[in-house]
């Protein structure tokens, strides 16, 4: 069954980002570290997963969130995600005759 994306909301060190159009959530994206030779073990990585975050609004998306370590609250559509993270990017793109879309990253630090 399909779950609707409404409501996407998310917020850094307690601040909401305004006008949330887009978010992705990717869990345990690095390679796994144990020894294990049967994929039926749980296993463990180091790279806990990565965030983005897509937004009309400023609201969070400065660069001296760059490199700052702050819990990073997601829900809506299906995630609902409390965890601490480090900001890897913020980013700006003006469209001609339209809206800046702004746009958080950040890399999970745990899960």
């Amino acid at each position: 069954m399909a779950t609707y994306s409404t409501g996407l909301s998310a917020s850094w060190d307690g601040t909401d980002f305004t006008e949330v159009f887009d978010l992705s959530v990717q869990l345990a994206s690095g390679d796994r570290k144990d020894r294990a030779s049967v994929a039926s073990s749980t296993g463990w990585t180091d790279e806990a997963g990565t965030v983005t975050i897509s937004a009309y609004g400023v609201s969070n998306m400065d660069s001296f969130q760059f490199g700052a370590r702050k819990p990073l609250v997601l829900s809506g559509g299906g995630v609902s995600l409390t965890v601490n993270a480090v900001c890897t990017g913020v980013s700006a793109t003006p469209q001609l005759n339209g809206v800046t879309r702004y746009t958080f990253t950040a890399k999970l630090l745990d899960t």
